[in-house]
């Protein structure tokens, strides 16, 4: 009996997730980064957190007295992230980033940071809408990795900077 309720959880989670997935890429802030993975292998980092999970992170923020984490997380519906290692192949992870860039300019994203060094190359977009951010992409390539990270659902900028210097995250760009 205890297997056959295993089995049973297990059919709602993933038609849960199969249909959560379905959803999320309807939303106004889904990027659609295509794999890496016949170039780089399996990424080396990947979250797919959204819906129910979602919403489960933020109680738990907030239950945890983590305010400014619950606030900004409780209209996120998902959090997308790849990172692989390049090993300083970086050619097919810079085009798939200038294949996303053009699909967000002529999706009338936003372009938020931009930065082109030699070593490091940064785009970072916001699907704005009215007075709501309902989307942020963020891509980074270098030497050692690319990095392509999808935030989807209403975004408060002013959280974002709450959360930032919550968890001591100093995002620092060189002028120079």
């Amino acid at each position: 009996m205890k297997s056959f309720i295993t089995a049973i959880l297990l059919l709602v989670a993933s038609s849960t997730s199969w249909s959560q997935t379905a959803d999320i890429e309807q939303m106004p802030g889904f990027v659609n980064f295509s794999s890496l993975e016949s170039i780089y292998g399996e990424p080396r980092i990947m979250i797919n957190i959204n819906g129910t999970l979602m919403q489960l992170m933020a109680a738990a923020a907030a239950s945890a007295k983590e305010t400014d984490a619950a606030a900004l997380m409780k209209d996120l519906q998902g959090i997308r992230v790849n990172v692989y290692d390049t090993a300083g192949e970086l050619e097919p992870a810079l085009a798939q980033m200038n294949e996303a860039k053009q699909i967000l300019e002529d999706r009338q994203w936003q372009p938020i940071v931009q930065v082109k060094e030699e070593d490091e190359n940064v785009q970072m977009f916001a699907q704005i809408e009215g007075e709501l951010m309902q989307g942020m992409a963020i891509m980074v390539v270098n030497a050692e990795e690319a990095v392509f990270i999808n935030i989807l659902g209403e975004i408060d900028p002013s959280q974002i900077g709450k959360v930032m210097n919550q968890l001591n995250v100093d995002v620092d760009v060189d002028s120079e």
